[in-house]
């Protein structure tokens, strides 16, 4: 299961964030564990298949982490709703292959320690 950042009470939480901040974040994390340019996974071509595919995998946290609703993930990466949906499912598939997962839990533990910068709270233990 994907790991969630820890809810802090509503009057020590700043401002939401954006869908398009976290978005953001989360590609650059992405980029660089695939050695790509945040740049490649945020193009509204389709990219090499290697883009593509980390643009997938950011997708996933998107939702699956800071549930964002596909529709706005779609609107930060210049993509449909049901491409969203189809990205998550191809992701959350190939979950069964050990040594992806294993590359996934390191960028959903990335994705929970950015997540505490963005919305404020303090980095514990990540």
């Amino acid at each position: 299961m994907f790991l969630t950042c820890p809810s802090t009470p509503a009057t020590t939480r700043r401002s939401p964030i954006s869908a398009k901040r976290i978005c953001h974040s989360i590609a650059g994390l992405a980029a660089a564990e695939f050695g790509l340019d945040a740049a490649a996974v945020m193009s509204f071509t389709r990219g090499a298949p290697r883009a593509a595919y980390a643009r997938q995998v950011a997708m996933y946290p998107a939702h699956v982490g800071f549930a964002l609703s596909f529709e706005a993930i779609g609107r930060v990466f210049g993509r449909d709703r049901t491409t969203v949906s189809h990205a998550c499912r191809v992701v959350e598939d190939s979950r069964d292959d050990a040594k992806l997962d294993r590359r996934l839990a390191v960028l959903e533990i990335m994705c929970v320690a950015c997540g505490e910068r963005l919305d404020g709270t303090p980095d514990v233990g990540v």
